[in-house]
This record gives structure tokens, C-alpha cells and sequence, in this order.
């Protein structure tokens, strides 16, 4: 299997640059995921490590070896594209032996790693099919058997599994994942489904214009998105954000915008633009007479319902607090209804705080060695509160 390191891989068309100077390192048998929107770049960064697209500038390693200038053909990579790439014409059992055929493989060797790659996906039994007789599933897998067979260095992958409906791309993402785990083989996947991403990756890199945004394990991206975009990016639904300003207030750092009080920890702070981050699973809703649902240290909206969506087991409630909307997830047994006055709390440990002009993670530093545990958990690049 392989290690694969990207050093400033740039990609331009014209006067468009796709790719900016993006470096990561994927270690061997790592399960990566290259996650954002349409447009961030994610596919020509894949495609430039498959050898199909050339880099402008920048280098791309396979356990040390500098394969920038190698062809596709020489790079011992699989790659699983999205329209599957099946040959019409060929029986299964034929499309996943082409690959050794050109190698000129034996055809003991050819007849046992067909069925071994067949048996892995569970479709030992569609071997004398044609592509026309089967189910987008069942494509799906042969397509992942044919990278499979050849027992390349790492495996590629671009938005598989978008052509599925979503039963069977729930199924598919299970099994994908159980395949990583047995094969301990090096996974680089392209999609944009934030789902996906959370439930198969060992490690995320979110792209956002051509650069990286964030790079990390799926709950580091999610409990400490570095930027107001991987925050929104993040989450169904998104993270609620907030206009507001920092400032001090009796020995607090403490938060003031519009139907919003926030007392957060002791200390003090230049004022400042900022903009005040909260998941709707950690909000609580209280009725709007309530004193108490205001947080000693924490943050309090007061608003109205607008609208309460019935998920089933769970309930979102979505409310106005001044021109700004605020959802909460909550339990079903709560009652709430259009119109209801209410305040939606959280306490300190569970606001997230960003610079507005740079739109950056902030934290609190009372010094070099103290990080007090609202903002314990918050991840690189950052800008400090007090630097």
C-alpha cells in the first residue's frame, strides 16, 4: 500500500486557479476524504494524483518516490469514477479480468483474483452478467472490484456514489467502509456529501476556492471547525451563526448583539466584530417567561417560533431572534408551536466564536499556558482574542 504526499500542487486554466499550493500527507491505509462544494477543486486534485491531469506547479510523492512527471498508466493507482466505466460489451467476470489481461497476467493467476475480488464485494454471483443486466448497486460494485483486482498502491475515488439512491448509497457507505477496514488499503474519496465524508473518513481535508479549509479527523472538522465556512459547511442542519460584538462587561468577556445575551468567562478584550456560532443539538428551548433558562455562563437567544419541522424521532424549531433565525433540535415529547415566545440556551463550553473580517476560529488565551475550556478544543489556524 502506499503514503502518498502532495507539496504545493497548484493546477491554473487560464487565469482560473482551480488548485492553490495545496499540500497534505496521507499515510498508508488512511481513508481520506477531499470534501466541499462544486467548483472547490477537489476533482482536479484527485485527478493530478491519478496522473490524468498534469500539475502546474508542485510535486506529488508515493512513498518517497516523486511520480509528478510519471504517467497514469505507471503509477499503480485504481481509480473508481462516478459514470462507473464499465465496458457494455464484456461479461462482469471479463470487465474485471481486462485489467490483468493487459498485464498479461497468467490465467490461473487472472481466474483467482477475479473471484477473489468478486467474493469481496458480494458479486460472485453476477460474474456471467453484462452491465445492462444489473442494478446501479450492483455496477457500483463491480466497478470497485475491478480496482480491487489489481491490487494497486492506493484507491481513487470520485463521487461513487452518486448515481445511487439514498437506501442503497446508506448500504454502499457501509460496505466501502467494511472493505477499508479489511483491506487496510490507502482510500483517497472525492464527494461533496458531508454524511459520506463523516461516516467512512479516518481523516478530512474540507476545500474550499482551491485551498484547504481544514484538515482533520470528522470530529475535529465538526466539534472545532477552524472557519465560519467549515462551520456552515458542517452539519444538518448548520451550525446557527450570529452577528455580534465582543466586548467586556463587569470583569466578562461577553457577547452583545440583538435578542442575544452572552456572558462567556472572566477576563477582558478589545471590542471587536465577531461572528457567535451554536450546533442546534446544543441549544435547550425555554419558555419565554423562563429567568432561568439564562445561562450564568453561556448564551441566551430570545426569539419566536417560526416553524417546527417533525423529523420523526426528533423535531427542528426553527426561530426568529431579531432579523437573525435560530434552529434547535430537540426531542418530539416537547411541544412548541408557531408563535411561541422562547429562549434557546447554551452554555459557554458550547459557543463557538469567529473573527468577522477574517472569518477565522477564535480562542481565549489568558496566556501561553492557560486555555480555559470554552475554547480548549479549538483548532489551528485560529486568531487569538488577545495576541
Amino acid at each position: 500500500m502506499a503514503r502518498l504526499v502532495l507539496s504545493q500542487i497548484t493546477r491554473e486554466f487560464g487565469d482560473f486557479v482551480a488548485t492553490d499550493r495545496i499540500s497534505l500527507e496521507i499515510e498508508d491505509g488512511e481513508f481520506l476524504v477531499l470534501l466541499g462544494p462544486s467548483g472547490c477543486g477537489k476533482t482536479t486534485l484527485l485527478r493530478m494524483i491519478a496522473g490524468l491531469l498534469e500539475p502546474t506547479g508542485g510535486t506529488i510523492a508515493i512513498d518517497g518516490e516523486d511520480i509528478t512527471a510519471l504517467p497514469a498508466r505507471k503509477r499503480d493507482l485504481a481509480m473508481v469514477f462516478q459514470s462507473y466505466a464499465l465496458y457494455p460489451h464484456l461479461t462482469v467476470a471479463k470487465n474485471l479480468a481486462f485489467p490483468l489481461r493487459v498485464r498479461k497476467r497468467s490465467k490461473t493467476e487472472i481466474e483467482e483474483r477475479v473471484r477473489a475480488a468478486a467474493e469481496a464485494v458480494e458479486i460472485g454471483h453476477l460474474l456471467d452478467r453484462k452491465p445492462k443486466e444489473l442494478s446501479g448497486g450492483q455496477r457500483q460494485r463491480v466497478a470497485l472490484a475491478r480496482a480491487l483486482v489489481r491490487e494497486p498502491k492506493a484507491f481513487l475515488m470520485d463521487e461513487p456514489l452518486s448515481n445511487l439512491d439514498a437506501k442503497l448509497r446508506t448500504a454502499t457507505r457501509r460496505e466501502l467502509a467494511a472493505l477499508h477496514r479489511k483491506l487496510g488499503a490507502t482510500f483517497v474519496y472525492v464527494t461533496h456529501d458531508q454524511v459520506e465524508a463523516m461516516t467512512m473518513a479516518t481523516k478530512i481535508a474540507l476545500l474550499n476556492a482551491g485551498r484547504i479549509e481544514q484538515y482533520g479527523t470528522p470530529a475535529e472538522l465538526y466539534d472545532t471547525p477552524s472557519s465560519v465556512f467549515a462551520a456552515g459547511f458542517l452539519g444538518s442542519p448548520a451550525m446557527n451563526l450570529l452577528p455580534g460584538t465582543l466586548s467586556t462587561s463587569d470583569s466578562h468577556i461577553t457577547v452583545f448583539a440583538p435578542g442575544i445575551e452572552a456572558v462567556l468567562w472572566p477576563g477582558s478584550t478589545p471590542e471587536r466584530d465577531i461572528v457567535l456560532g451554536v450546533r442546534p443539538e446544543h441549544l435547550q428551548l425555554h419558555g419565554g417567561g423562563a429567568p432561568e433558562a439564562v445561562p450564568t455562563s453561556g448564551a441566551a437567544f430570545r426569539g419566536t417560533v417560526e416553524l417546527v419541522e417533525n423529523l420523526g424521532r426528533d423535531q427542528l424549531v426553527h426561530c426568529r431572534v431579531d432579523e437573525e433565525r435560530v434552529i434547535a433540535s430537540c426531542d418530539r415529547a416537547e411541544q412548541w408551536s408557531i408563535g411561541d415566545l422562547v429562549v434557546l440556551a447554551a452554555p459557554a463550553e458550547r459557543l463557538h466564536l469567529f473573527d468577522r473580517s477574517s472569518g477565522r476560529r477564535l480562542e481565549w488565551r489568558t496566556d501561553a499556558h492557560e486555555v480555559p475550556a470554552a475554547a480548549a478544543r479549538a483548532a489551528a489556524p485560529v486568531a487569538a482574542l488577545n495576541p
